[in-house]
């Protein structure tokens, strides 16, 4: 089970049910929208009125500015239920030790970044606008 409860956000939901999952955003930005709820930081970007894009970041509950690393074993089941029924593979680590995975149909990407502690999932459309 994810121990990120509020990191439910789903990659092709549409913009009101995200609203209707966080609550008011935070921030209305040009490209998505910014939610904090519950120690986490979610900011889903959209395309035709679906999330084609969710970062994550899970907050430190003294400093809500400071993120926290994100467990193998949470990244892998957010990977699970941000699959849209196509089917992980690890990619690749970089010299600066992000990982990144991608469908095996090159549908989606994902990347966890060290640096920020945040996750990204994001649709092959995301990438190419």
């Amino acid at each position: 089970m994810l121990c990120l409860p509020e990191a439910q956000a789903r990659i092709g939901e549409s913009r009101e049910r995200c609203i209707e999952r966080y609550g008011k955003p935070v921030q209305i930005l040009k490209k998505g929208l910014l939610f904090a709820k519950n120690e986490m930081r979610i900011y889903i970007t959209f395309s035709h009125g679906l999330a084609d894009c969710i970062f994550l970041q899970k907050l430190d509950a003294v400093s809500q500015k400071k993120a926290l690393p994100i467990p193998e074993a949470q990244i892998k089941q957010f990977l699970s239920e941000n699959s849209r029924g196509y089917t992980w593979k690890y990619s690749s680590t970089l010299p600066d030790g992000d990982e990144i995975w991608i469908t095996k149909e090159s549908e989606l990407g994902a990347l966890y970044s060290q640096a920020t502690c945040s996750l990204q999932v994001y649709t092959r459309e995301n990438i190419t606008r």
